[in-house]
């Protein structure tokens, strides 16, 4: 026998009323209403080991172009932040050794990070990065939610690279260095 719940509110008291036919609406309303469980499940990136990831080249040819990587990553310790400081964060350039402009069928989705034969892996964020700032030759990235390795720390960063034909290019950023923001 499934039991529903009606609550209605007098002035100083709640009342719960028990139902047999509302239990699958108040599921789904509780469960829809949630945002972590209302958004959609994204697999993260492909499991890499560190050996892997240490082997890819500080340079790859993507349709002809040759490109490397460049980073600006950080872990805030700025009164707002949490006591121990916020996760890793950090801004990934994807830059052709050319001048030509990045044609915009060239993307990058994902991002792994290596300390110490650690590996944490992300998605870059969907938030844009100022294009004012931007040469015409990079592509910029932002990822969030790192690990809270460091700061003042050296890592290898390495990015998935997508080309016009869904072909994926590994690169690497070689002793990037995690700083700190107070």
């Amino acid at each position: 026998m499934a039991v529903g719940l009606n609550i209605s509110r007098n002035a100083d008291q709640c009342k719960v009323k028990t139902h047999k036919t509302c239990i699958l609406p108040l599921v789904l309303l509780l469960i829809g209403g949630c945002s972590d469980l209302g958004e959609p499940f994204i697999a993260p990136p492909p499991d890499l080991q560190a050996d892997q990831l240490l082997a890819v080249p500080e340079t790859t040819m993507v349709q002809g172009r040759q490109f490397t990587l460049q980073t600006s990553i950080w872990r805030s310790f700025m009164p707002i932040s949490p006591p121990n400081g916020t996760p890793l964060a950090g801004v990934v350039f994807i830059s052709a050794l050319d001048t030509l402009p990045i044609a915009n069928t060239l993307s990058s989705d994902a991002v792994w990070i290596v300390y110490q034969h650690q590996v944490w892996k992300g998605w870059f964020s969907t938030q844009p990065y100022p294009p004012s700032e931007l040469k015409k030759n990079q592509l910029a990235m932002i990822f969030n939610d790192g690990p809270k390795w460091g700061p003042n720390v050296y890592v290898e960063v390495i990015a998935r690279v997508l080309d016009s034909g869904g072909n994926m290019h590994l690169v690497r950023a070689s002793n990037q260095w995690i700083g700190r923001t107070d």
